[in-house]
């Protein structure tokens, strides 16, 4: 899991810079999904979704209620009660224990409590160390060798700030590099991504450009673990008969309508993630799909090449009178054995949806931050649904957006309320929220 990493970034997406060498290496040797979507534009709510296969309205793990409840039952879970050795390395505090995210795990190691906001690396040499020294034990011991494993590793390098160690820092800045700007812009953090989105803080075209250019730099620079892990693996001849995938939680705002960080908003940018696949005894080499696909997608995914039985779905239908919503997670297209589920997206009645419950905790720091501010415009949750070429945004204050990502990728131009499909997919939305298995209260409505 790359913490906030969007897929545009990455080489093997089409990006003109070479920011993941190692990763579009495994991608030649599996699969890449090119449509993979996040549930949720944060850490918390959008792990809990990979953990447990459900939406953030249904498992409730968001703002709100910061905890990941007991009885959800996860993969971690799941694959200890049936033999599986369990480990997680976490680089992120919203995973951590105090979040309750180590449900399952026989070994969790959270590794952000070593490390220094000072240093460059913020965990990613620290936890390829663990792993290296727990494969390590595992070869020399007969009865680990025994037993399959579940490691979940979790890198956070490209979160704010973006300040990646050399090689990786120098490699992607453009010319010509001021020194002083990329020192400056290198500590850029919490808080001033809220004053720049408020508009007490001003960047200008080149400091974006180099922040653009340094986060690049710590997409590498996690590239170049992940190829340490893989090659950790084949040394020791596990990697052929090893299930990895490599992806992401969310992405991140580069000063796209006018945000910074990857909270407030569910567009593309935050909400596409690379999602890839290595396992050749199911998976063609060099294959890429293009259907689209959801991160909790790999949680049956996962359970169903590993032969594990999954838990009974929640209840998912509409109510009386209206549609059954699919599964909330389905298995990934183009494994040899495994059925896929339906093309996502392919009908309003079977959408890519994302959700953001109202930012009560966030607005709070952002009061601290900017004392005195009119934050009602953030005060609202937000859902994204996607069908048929079309996205709309639905806010809890009626301020909808809706836009064409067929000839409108980038959400540049809203359609606008009078677009005959915003009403459609709004009752769709509306839908959603009532369904049963919705967690109750998920969204407060307006301002708070």
């Amino acid at each position: 899991m790359i913490d906030t990493a969007r897929a545009d970034r990455f080489s093997f997406d089409g990006y003109a810079r070479d920011t993941t060498p190692a990763i579009a290496a495994l991608a030649k040797e599996g699969v890449v999904y090119e449509r993979a979507t996040s549930p949720a534009p944060w850490t918390l709510p959008a792990h809990a979704s990979l953990f447990t296969g459900l939406f953030p309205s249904t498992h409730g793990a968001d703002s709100g209620h910061l905890w990941l409840d007991d009885e959800r039952v996860t993969l971690a879970e799941l694959f200890r009660d049936d033999g599986y050795r369990t480990l997680g390395y976490v680089e992120n505090p919203c995973i951590g224990k105090l979040f309750n995210f180590q449900q399952g795990f026989e070994t969790f190691e959270e590794v952000w409590l070593g490390a220094t906001r000072e240093g460059a690396d913020t965990g990613a040499e620290e936890t390829n160390r663990r792993i290296d020294r727990w494969l390590a034990f595992r070869e020399g011991n007969v009865e680990a060798r025994r037993q399959p494993f579940f490691m979940f590793i979790n890198y956070v390098e490209p979160h704010l700030p973006y300040k990646p160690p050399e090689p990786e820092r120098s490699r992607f800045l453009t010319p010509p590099v001021d020194a002083q700007a990329v020192a400056r812009l290198s500590r850029f953090r919490h808080p001033e991504e809220v004053k720049y989105i408020l508009g007490s803080v001003t960047l200008s075209a080149g400091d974006l450009r180099v922040l653009s250019d340094l986060y690049d730099g710590e997409i590498a620079y996690v590239d170049r673990h992940v190829g340490e892990v893989a090659g950790l693996l084949r040394q020791r001849g596990l990697l052929d008969r090893t299930v990895l995938a490599v992806t992401s939680d969310h992405g991140e705002m580069l000063g796209e309508h006018g945000l910074m960080d990857h909270k407030l908003n569910l567009y593309q940018q935050v909400l596409r993630i690379p999602l890839v696949l290595r396992y050749p005894p199911s998976v063609a080499p060099g294959l890429r799909i293009e259907s689209p696909v959801m991160l909790q997608d790999l949680y049956p995914t996962l359970l169903s090449l590993a032969g594990v039985d999954q838990p009974p779905a929640p209840p998912n239908a509409a109510g009386a009178g209206g549609p059954a919503w699919p599964p909330e997670s389905r298995v990934l297209p183009g494994i040899t054995g495994l059925t896929p589920g339906p093309i996502r997206g392919a009908t309003v009645d079977d959408p890519l949806i994302a959700e953001y419950a109202h930012p009560g905790e966030f607005l709070d720091a952002m009061k601290t931050v900017a004392q005195g501010a009119d934050l009602t415009r953030w005060s609202r949750s937000l859902e994204a649904i996607q069908a048929g070429g079309q996205k709309l945004i639905w806010s809890s204050d009626g301020r909808n957006e809706q836009y064409d990502l067929t000839s409108d990728p980038m959400e540049t131009t809203d359609q606008g309320p009078q677009d005959p499909d915003a009403l459609h997919l709004s009752a769709h939305i509306e839908s959603w929220l009532s369904r049963p298995a919705a967690k109750p209260g998920f969204h407060r409505q307006g301002p708070q």
